[in-house]
């Protein structure tokens, strides 16, 4: 039997071109990694197949996006039967994890070909930072799209690091930006007129959240310390029997009551002030949906819910309240000019996709107010908000129906000005929350991983670009570049190597040997 088994081991090195210990050790790990009863399928070309995507898929959605150690990695494959056919220590892991890395930064330069702009491409932007132990990252993102344009570390957020942060994709390639959306810093607003040579807009949720901060926090203390006292003086009137010390009591009570309504009735003015604000900047009246808006009807909206604000202040607010509101005003020919710059925009490329002054009123003044309210109405989470958007969208579609231009085009032609009409919606943009929460995600994964290893920013940013999808099922590069690239984690799996193997110490299978010194024979 020996000697059949050495002539088979010599027999597999021959037709391998392998030594014979290659062969001999192989052949021990196989028997080792046949202790489960799924252990033979793994040795399938099927099985196999599986089991290299499932490992690779666990360290790309957990390792690298979600930031896992791999220690927690090892112990899963450890639980699930995995450490015999595949190399899952938190050490190969590691190393696994790096060249899935690696292989992300090649898929981008893979790509690169089709993420270069066609000259004059039209895009809006947002800028911010987010600070790491006091280095703070500078994200750039194309806002309508959610493409991360640039994600770097600097050592200060000044408008010359912001310049050179932008440079590779700003100097290289033919964008036209229109307007850029920022919290209102200094640096960013040069970056905007200076060095990219656009409307500077300021973000409309910061600007609600300073006006609208000092005076909730105050009227929401007011309420609180109020609901104590009326708690505790009804405590007292119900444990009293005295009348003369209930008829004392009583007044009292129905004081913090009246105040308490005043209260409420005042924290009802605040909100409906700050959803008749955010109701008003965008590019049509709501009150009239299928009006455009410019500076004097911008203006004109959003009086009434200041002046209510201002109101409020006197009483319930303090200066630094007062100076919110006053800031707030400061900015309305900013938002104007934001919603102005987008016109402009719409007008450039409508007037590039067709000459038919019929089509183009069309498209101005009815398709495109129904597209843009049906886009805040779907996008939009806060009830109130949706159906007033809702309601707006309903007469702007009945004005596309009956409009005589919309029976004469065939289907084909609808569907390609609806295409348009709702990229060119989706492309006014008055905030740059979509970088406030990408400032959040980072800092998550910034405290898992206990900082950022050099290359593991970047590849953050390609996964954000490339992997990342909306409902719809697109990447953010896909809207930007009007390509379908390939799916990147297929990708990264379909040129990664072999899985490691695990290793076995020559001692693995002597669990019961112990030093001779402490217990000699």
């Amino acid at each position: 039997m020996k000697t059949h088994g050495k002539v088979g081991i010599e027999a597999i090195a021959a037709a391998l071109d392998i030594s014979k210990s290659s062969v001999h050790r192989h052949q021990q790990g196989l028997a080792r990694r046949q202790q489960y009863p799924e252990s033979a399928w793994w040795e399938t070309p099927t099985g196999s197949a599986w089991l290299k995507m499932m490992v690779l898929g666990v360290v790309y959605y957990f390792g690298i996006k979600q930031g896992v150690g791999s220690e927690r990695l090892s112990e899963f494959f450890q639980a699930i039967r995995l450490g015999q056919p595949v190399g899952s220590s938190a050490s190969a892991l590691r190393s696994l994890e790096q060249q899935m890395q690696q292989k992300i930064l090649d898929y981008e330069q893979a790509q690169g070909l089709h993420c270069q702009p066609r000259s004059g491409t039209g895009i809006c932007v947002g800028g911010d930072e987010t600070f790491f132990g006091g280095m703070p990252i500078l994200v750039m993102m194309e806002l309508a799209s959610g493409y991360i344009l640039s994600e770097v570390a600097c050592e200060n957020r000044s408008y010359q690091t912001w310049s050179e942060a932008i440079a590779p994709w700003w100097n290289s390639t033919g964008w036209q930006c229109h307007f850029m959306v920022s919290d209102g810093a200094r640096a960013l607003i040069k970056l905007a007129v200076t060095g990219l040579g656009c409307v500077s807009v300021p973000d409309l949720f910061h600007a609600l959240r300073a006006v609208g901060q000092p005076l909730g926090s105050a009227l929401g203390r007011q309420v609180s310390q109020l609901q104590k006292q009326r708690t505790r003086l009804q405590q007292q009137v119900d444990k009293t029997a005295d009348a003369a010390k209930l008829s004392k009591l009583q007044p009292s009570l129905v004081t913090l009551e009246e105040q308490q309504q005043a209260l409420e009735q005042a924290q009802q003015i605040y909100h409906t002030a700050l959803h008749d604000i955010t109701q008003s900047v965008h590019p049509f009246a709501i009150d009239h949906p299928l009006d455009g808006q410019s500076f004097s009807t911008v203006s004109t909206a959003l009086a009434a819910p200041l002046d209510a604000l201002s109101t409020l202040a006197l009483t319930y607010g303090n200066d630094k309240a007062r100076t919110a509101i006053d800031t707030f005003r400061g900015q309305i020919p900013s938002l104007a000019q934001g919603i102005h710059a987008w016109w402009l925009w719409v007008t450039q490329v409508l007037a590039t996709q067709t000459d038919d002054l019929e089509i183009q009123n069309w498209v101005l003044t009815t398709l495109l107010p129904w597209l843009y309210w049906q886009q805040q109405a779907d996008k939009t989470r806060q009830r109130e908000l949706k159906l007033r958007y809702q309601q707006a969208a309903q007469p702007a579609h009945t004005a596309v129906r009956n409009h005589p231009l919309s029976a004469h085009l065939d289907a084909a032609q609808r569907q390609a000005w609806i295409s348009w009409g709702q990229a060119m919606a989706a492309k006014y943009q008055r905030t740059s929350s979509a970088v406030e929460g990408r400032n959040g995600y980072l800092s998550r994964l910034h405290h898992a991983g206990r900082g950022f290893a050099p290359q593991t920013l970047q590849v953050l940013t390609i996964l954000h670009n490339f992997d990342l999808k909306r409902a719809d099922g697109t990447t953010a590069a896909q809207r930007l570049f009007d390509y379908e690239f390939p799916d990147l984690f297929d990708w990264v799996v379909d040129h990664m190597g072999d899985l490691p193997m695990p290793r076995k110490s020559s001692q693995a299978h002597q669990p019961n040997s112990l030093p001779t010194l402490l217990f000699p024979p």
